[in-house]
């Protein structure tokens, strides 16, 4: 049985620790991250604040947005998180948040795979989605590689 961390072969997730604040500060405080993570504020005292709030959850605690670091393991830095909720009738929602000098090498959709199979296989999930914007190509790419499939698309209107 798989527990925390969970590895694979260039990334290790794992809950965030005093250590992270630095390399959090440095990839929310890009506009794209925090647009994507507003519960985060950019600086050190609000990561810690996040951190904190983050251990205190139960791993994978139903109903709970629980994020996992990215933690590069060439070098221990953590390049963004990954979020799983866990909902009723074993289904989960996963999300993620890279830090833009690290897009567009892999590393989203290595994680997200890994705590696909996670999820399957130990949490025991019959199905799990994700959700982005029609602005966000990159995320779609990201969930076409992990083989999801596009159910719905909403598309927002608004109106003076």
């Amino acid at each position: 049985m798989m527990t925390l961390p969970i590895r694979s072969e260039r990334l290790r997730l794992r809950r965030f620790t005093e250590a992270d604040v630095k390399d959090v500060v440095d990839f929310v405080a890009h506009p794209s991250v925090a647009r994507v993570t507003p519960e985060i504020e950019a600086t050190e005292r609000g990561v810690w604040k996040y951190i904190e709030m983050q251990n205190g959850y139960r791993p994978f605690e139903q109903d709970k947005c629980f994020d996992l670091a990215l933690e590069r393991l060439a070098d221990g830095k953590v390049i963004g998180l990954l979020t799983l909720i866990r909902r009723e009738h074993r289904q989960g929602e996963i999300g993620y948040a890279l830090g833009v000098t690290y897009r567009g090498q892999g590393y989203a959709t290595e994680a997200a795979r890994a705590l696909i199979n996670y999820a399957f296989s130990v949490l025991k999930l019959h199905r799990i989605q994700a959700t982005t914007s029609s602005g966000n190509p990159g995320s779609y790419g990201v969930m076409e590689r992990l083989g999801m499939r596009r159910e719905e698309e909403i598309e927002r209107r608004v109106t003076t």
